[in-house]
């Protein structure tokens, strides 16, 4: 009796894909115009799933506030409005790509999610053409 429960929110943050171990012609030919020196921005939309059985006295998998509440500390404080090269850690990798910043968030979020429940998925869309989804550590 699983239900998953989605809450979409936006942020804005900026960067450049660049690798600054490598030259000026290797990230161009990786990362293109992304590479550009001054970096560019976007208008980011995550979509936050949790999953879990509803609370037999409350009906919900979880409070829709203590999302909101994770998503505002790892998300709106942290990164909102904010250079992504100079806000994310290197622990995947040098460069501060979508794919990075999702497995970012996952880290910060899904301890903030209360058991039984557990974060199920997140999406990040950059553009209209680019999104991406995360589901966690393989579950055994």
């Amino acid at each position: 009796m699983l239900v998953y429960l989605t809450k979409a929110y936006q942020f804005n943050a900026g960067h450049r894909l660049f690798d600054p171990r490598k030259d000026d012609a290797w990230n161009l030919q990786v990362f293109g115009k992304c590479s550009f020196a001054g970096g560019h921005g976007h208008n980011y939309r995550l979509e936050v799933s949790v999953r879990g059985e509803p609370h037999p006295e409350s009906g919900l998998v979880v409070p829709g506030s203590v999302i909101d509440e994770a998503v505002q500390v790892a998300v709106m404080d942290r990164i909102d409005h904010r250079n992504l090269n100079d806000v994310l850690s290197n622990e995947y990798g040098p460069t501060p790509t979508t794919e990075v910043l999702i497995l970012e968030l996952w880290r910060a979020i899904a301890p903030k999610i209360p058991r039984p429940a557990q974060l199920h998925r997140l999406t990040v869309s950059e553009t209209s053409k680019n999104s991406f989804d995360y589901f966690g550590p393989a579950r055994g």
